[in-house]
Order: structure tokens, then C-alpha cells, then sequence
């Protein structure tokens, strides 16, 4: 009779799809797949953006500059639409995945100066003054 004594007995180990479940539920409750799928979704959109195969085909070259003006202003847009519906997982995932900081938002005086809509029109005064009033009235008035 021949004993084993490095096995485990058979009650302790687990199929492949059990260990595959426990090993999911493991990363999803560390967050670890959260920081995957981000890590995975700016690789893909980065490669998307910058597409190089086999080194044949070389980026567009673009103002640097004018790019990232005009992508930090798009991003604080999304992120100031993404606020002030209350979504906060959406906003949560956006910014790391833009590369915006919380700090680096443009407020709506500099999307609006950006554009170059006067301070004293009352186009200026009611998106600065009023936005969250009338963002909360238009609110109500669709649901």
C-alpha cells in the first residue's frame, strides 16, 4: 500500500472551472480586473490612435500643441458632462483612461475663453452663472 503524503486529499482540489471561478471572483473583489480592463482599453486605444505595422506606416504627425489643447478641452467637456449627470463609475473610468487629471479640467470660464464667447454676452453669463440651476430644470423636465 503506497502513501502519498504530497497530495492533497481528493475533497480539497478543485476542478479547472471551479479554481477559474474562485480565481475571478479573487481579482474582481481586489479590483485587479478594474485595473485590467483600464490597462487593456488604453493599450487598444493607443495602438488604435497610433498604428504602426512593421514600421511601414509612420504616426501622422500633428501640432502637438494644438492637439493637446484641443484634446485636454474635448476631455474636460466629457468630464464636465460625465459630473454633472452624476456619473461617477463612467467618470471614474474616463479620467485614468483619457490621461486627464482631476487638477488639469478645464472649468467652463476657460472652455468658454477658449472658444472666445465675450464675458459679458449673456450667452457667457447664463453656462457660467446658471449651469447647474438650469442643467437641474432640464433635468426634471426630461424625466
Amino acid at each position: 500500500m503506497m502513501v502519498q503524503s504530497n497530495m492533497l486529499p481528493v475533497a480539497d482540489v478543485l476542478s479547472q472551472d471551479e479554481l477559474r471561478k474562485k480565481l475571478y471572483q479573487t481579482f474582481k473583489d481586489r479590483g485587479i480586473l478594474d485595473t485590467l480592463k483600464t490597462q487593456l482599453r488604453n493599450q487598444l486605444i493607443h495602438e488604435l490612435m497610433h498604428p504602426v505595422l512593421s514600421g511601414e506606416l509612420q504616426p501622422r504627425s500633428i501640432s502637438v500643441e494644438g492637439s493637446s489643447l484641443l484634446i485636454g478641452a474635448s476631455n474636460s467637456l466629457v468630464a464636465d458632462h460625465l459630473q454633472r449627470c452624476g456619473y461617477e463609475y463612467s467618470l471614474s473610468v474616463f479620467f485614468p483612461e483619457s490621461g486627464l487629471a482631476k487638477e488639469k479640467v478645464f472649468t467652463m470660464q476657460d472652455l468658454l475663453q477658449l472658444i472666445k464667447i465675450s464675458p459679458t454676452s449673456s450667452l457667457y453669463k447664463s453656462l457660467v452663472s446658471g449651469s447647474d440651476k438650469d442643467n437641474q430644470k432640464a433635468i426634471k423636465s426630461v424625466t
